[in-house]
């Protein structure tokens, strides 16, 4: 579990002792990695392919992602090897109320991309689906 904008937090101590519990292996990821990609961090790929990874990101649409280097907003990505881990992540998250709204899964796509065109591509989804559900708030009024 890669933990961005948590290290030293009393949030980031609870979400790292609950991944922990969970068999996560915790990883409180630096501003000075957030060029490498999700795959090399998760340590699902070798940091020597990373440049080849590099290229895969520029021909998807998060392309302009790429401008931004740098994110203060907190932000979780899992690796699961099981989608019950995840259930129970969420559910002892809630439990002991911790929330981390920009949350993503690792997935064959997204583990070539870099810490920060994942979180233009989560951040902008979490605000699309944000203002999906406030209109749909409003219709029911």
């Amino acid at each position: 579990m890669l933990c961005y904008n948590l290290k030293g937090t009393k949030k980031g101590r609870k979400i790292g002792m609950l991944g922990s519990f969970l068999g996560f292996r915790v990883k409180y990821v630096e501003k000075e990695e957030y060029s490498k990609t999700i795959g090399v961090l998760t340590g699902l790929k070798e940091e020597v392919a990373e440049e080849a990874s590099r290229e895969e990101i520029s021909g998807t649409d998060n392309e302009k992602n790429e401008e931004i280097t740098d994110f203060e907003e907190e932000m979780l990505v899992m690796l699961l090897a099981d989608n019950r881990i995840l259930d129970k992540l969420l559910f002892q998250m809630k439990k002991e109320k911790v929330q981390v709204p920009l949350k993503a899964i690792v997935t064959a796509k997204n583990q070539n991309w870099t810490s920060t065109a994942l979180y233009s591509e989560i951040k902008r989804e979490h605000e699309s689906m944000t203002k999906a559900e406030q209109a749909g708030k409003k219709k029911e009024e």
